[in-house]
């Protein structure tokens, strides 16, 4: 939503990863929505690299409460991580390689190893990454083609975490032509429902059967391993916060909305498959973007956090990564 979304996604998000669009008329509005639409075309059109497994990245160096040290380093599983830019965490500090997947060593992936004290840990995670790039097609990226993330997991592989979707459906791109700067223009939103058909609904039903085929290929490869997928978070909160935050309260529902019902796709699918399914949503109620700066674990069209717009901040992805970590200890 990787805005969720697409270019994350982002979001997604990738996963969402992504979200509404740019369109104000004053020239200082004019310059942000530029730097804004540049990061949103970076994301969409990464992807990821396949690593060997590497050393897990130190914690971030800042004054910020970080989570307590987990288990001891190289006692837990071997980790593979697949993702979208929802997991990727693009722009938050320290960003890894390669530069052109926009993937932090701040991710939650990455705070999820730690804390684990994974024996290895190889983060394939991307920014703009659709299922095709983790299964089988080499994505070009500004530093070059990578190979499809699933080539990192390996038999002896112990824990597989996925992120997944956003970009599939397409919500980053649609969401970036519904930025609305005064309710006198109508929401984008009820353009999207044709004949009683919602678009973005019919591609999340139409591209399930690509996720589920994607948790058969990561079993065929690593038959032992626990794979979690890990759905999107909480964006935005019912009726949005205009005009802090540029969208109109009706797509403000709707967009979350929409990423809700990718998660209970998501859920479905794990469920159908035998495997588990984290549920973000509950952690991120109260961090989305029309929270109090301090408070957001996903940041606004204006980030105050070093994070992309409509992505995980530092304090997101740790979030997640320790709340995942919990759960992994825990056996659940």
């Amino acid at each position: 939503m990787d805005v969720v979304v697409r270019g994350k996604s982002h979001a997604a998000h990738s996963g969402m990863v992504g979200g509404p669009g740019y369109e104000r008329v004053m020239a200082p509005n004019r310059i942000h929505r530029t730097v804004v639409a540049v990061l949103l075309t970076v994301l969409t059109a990464s992807a990821c690299v396949d690593a060997p497994p590497a050393p897990i990245a130190p914690e971030p160096s800042s004054t910020a409460a970080l989570p307590p040290p987990g288990a001891p380093p190289g006692s837990g599983p071997r980790y593979v991580a697949m993702g979208d830019s929802a997991a990727a965490a693009p722009l938050v500090p320290d960003q890894a390689e390669p530069v052109g997947c926009l993937k932090s060593t701040n991710d939650y992936p990455s705070v999820l190893a730690r804390r684990i004290g994974a024996a290895s840990f190889t983060d394939v995670t991307c920014s703009g990454a659709r299922t095709e790039d983790l299964v089988s097609h080499f994505q070009p990226t500004r530093t070059g083609s990578v190979p499809p993330q699933l080539d990192a997991v390996t038999a002896d592989t112990q824990l597989v975490t996925v992120t997944i979707g956003g970009n599939d459906v397409d919500l980053p791109t649609i969401a970036a032509k519904c930025r609305r700067t005064s309710l006198d223009v109508p929401p984008c939103s009820p353009d999207l429902v044709v004949d009683g058909a919602d678009s973005i609904s019919t591609a999340i039903e139409a591209k399930a059967d690509g996720w589920s085929d994607l948790v058969d290929d990561i079993r065929g490869r690593a038959p032992s391993a626990r794979v979690i997928l890990v759905g999107y978070g909480t964006y935005v909160r019912p009726q949005g916060c205009f005009p802090d935050e540029p969208i109109n309260p009706v797509d403000a529902a709707y967009f979350q909305a929409r990423v809700d019902e990718l998660d209970e796709r998501l859920s479905r699918v794990a469920a159908d498959r035998g495997v588990e399914f984290f549920d973000v949503r509950p952690l991120s109620v109260g961090h989305d973007i029309c929270a109090a700066p301090q408070d957001r674990f996903v940041e606004g069209f204006a980030p105050v956090s070093p994070a992309a717009p409509l992505h995980p901040n530092g304090a997101g992805a740790r979030a997640v990564g320790t709340a995942l970590a919990d759960y992994v200890a825990a056996g659940r």
